[in-house]
């Protein structure tokens, strides 16, 4: 938890409430089912850093158009409480 948190202080916002990164793996012809939109989504991650050396390391596993892609988490009540807190210090 202790590493959570100091990468979340660490972390820059991106200008994002609440901020958390996936990396996302389009395929192409997406369709709908969930299997394979689940595949396609790697993450979270506390840290764009953290992500892109997961990124990185792994490269191999990952399409072409694969990216690093930064999300908000403001609509989730709780991680936005714990984000927060976090920030905060409490």
């Amino acid at each position: 938890m202790n590493e959570i948190i100091s990468e979340l202080k660490s972390a820059d916002n991106e200008g994002t409430a609440a901020p958390y990164w996936l990396i996302l793996n389009p395929r192409q012809n997406m369709n709908c089912d969930i299997h394979d939109l689940a595949y396609q989504i790697t993450g979270p991650y506390f840290s764009r850093t953290d992500a892109e050396n997961y990124f990185n390391a792994h490269r191999h596993n990952f399409g072409k158009n694969a990216h690093v892609y930064c999300l908000s988490g403001c609509y989730s009540y709780k991680y936005s409480e714990f984000y927060k807190r976090v920030i905060d210090g409490k």
